[in-house]
């Protein structure tokens, strides 16, 4: 239900900007813990095709 909340509510611009920004965060954090995995030899099946 907060869900749709959340969908339903019209982001302004500075909403949309804090959205890329935490995006791109969680990017980040998800290429450091691959990077982490890496060197510990454990190799991540990213071939989605």
């Amino acid at each position: 239900q907060s869900l749709l909340l959340a969908l339903n509510f019209s982001l302004n611009e500075s909403s949309v900007e804090k959205l890329e920004c935490e995006i791109e965060v969680v990017i980040r954090s998800m290429e450091n813990l691959y990077h982490i995995l890496q060197d510990k030899g454990i190799t991540l099946d990213t071939d989605y095709t």
